[in-house]
């Protein structure tokens, strides 16, 4: 949900709560090589999809976190609004092209690959770490105009986002690789650990 209002934000919070929780238990629910198990070369395993994330979110959040401090150290009228937001179309069209379920899979830029013997623990801190860190900084932007902050991508500068859209695009690109890990675990040669 791309924030329209500051109320919103409290969603976000909600969504990012609700992620941290499920990868917690997907991971808790199987061995370090069940975690790592892949189909084959071309795909990725649980640790592979949130390794990932990790290496997406930490650009990320690093850019966005440096935008939500200048617009807080500015102090300037424009940057300040409780909403509606407006936000750019092509941000939001790619937003939705993020979301579950996956009707393609799209090419991964090469430093977003994971290396596929990723330990599955320290995967899972980074990508908590990266949860509290996006929630700092949703809380940290109550009282910015999440619209007319805007940002580029750190992979493709032509890309931008507004800061509201940004939020949305990281929880969005969450839970396609959440969607995408269900999907590997409901797979017939899926690894048991009973």
């Amino acid at each position: 949900m791309i924030p329209e209002r500051v109320d919103d934000l409290d969603g976000l919070l909600a969504e990012i709560e609700r992620q941290h929780h499920e990868v917690a238990d997907m991971f808790a629910a199987v061995s370090a090589d069940t975690a790592r198990w892949r189909p084959d070369e071309t795909r990725w395993s649980m640790t592979g999809h949130v390794a990932h994330l990790g290496l997406v979110n930490e650009k990320y959040l690093d850019v966005m976190g440096r935008v939500v401090s200048e617009a807080r150290a500015e102090g300037a009228t424009p940057r300040r609004s409780d909403g509606p937001y407006r936000h750019p179309w092509v941000a939001k069209w790619f937003v939705r092209t993020m979301e579950p379920p996956v009707k393609r899979r799209m090419k991964t830029f090469r430093p977003m690959v994971p290396e596929p013997d990723t330990d599955p623990a320290e995967t899972l801190a980074t990508f908590q770490a990266h949860q509290e860190k996006l929630g700092d900084l949703v809380e940290a932007s109550r009282g910015l105009d999440l619209g007319k902050i805007r940002f580029s991508s750190p992979f493709l500068a032509v890309m931008r986002f507004s800061l509201g859209t940004g939020f949305d695009m990281l929880l969005a690109h969450n839970r396609r690789h959440l969607w995408l890990i269900r999907e590997l675990r409901e797979r017939p040669d899926f690894p048991s650990d009973a």
